[in-house]
């Protein structure tokens, strides 16, 4: 008789890459630490993907784009992980262009000025209302 050598696909966690050892065949990490950390990375991926616009080819539009890019993701990001209320001179502070915007909106009698699916109104006493556009958004 010859000499069989089994052959194993061993599995490894999905986070940190140890191998899972003995246990359930259908274990993907290997605790629960693993586990939280490989989705709340998932999660966070998943909030900042930008808009799926192709980006135009003139370099002059390009410049135009990446300050909308950058303005839509600001409003994001303040809306996320934010309280309000917004001021005004926080998001200039932060390097928000209030000159390029992709469209206007009325919600609420509240003019709103869009940033791709993120929109700003700002008060006259400099506070600022973040608007994410829904479906239920019909502008």
């Amino acid at each position: 008789m010859s000499d069989l050598t089994e052959i194993t696909n061993e599995k490894t966690c999905l986070e940190c890459g140890q191998s899972l050892g003995p246990g359930r065949d259908d274990r993907k990490y290997c605790n629960d630490i693993c586990r939280t950390a490989y989705n709340n990375r998932r999660r966070k991926d998943e909030v900042t993907k930008v808009p799926e616009t192709p980006a135009p080819v003139n370099p002059q539009f390009q410049k135009i784009y990446q300050i909308l890019l950058a303005n839509r993701t600001t409003l994001m990001m303040w809306d996320t992980f934010k309280d309000p209320p917004y001021m005004l001179r926080d998001l200039l502070g932060k390097g928000f262009n209030l000159k390029y915007f992709t469209s206007e909106c009325e919600i609420d009698g509240l003019k709103f000025k869009f940033c791709f699916d993120y929109g700003y109104h700002v008060r006259e006493d400099g506070r600022v209302y973040i608007e994410e556009r829904s479906s239920e958004t019909f502008c």
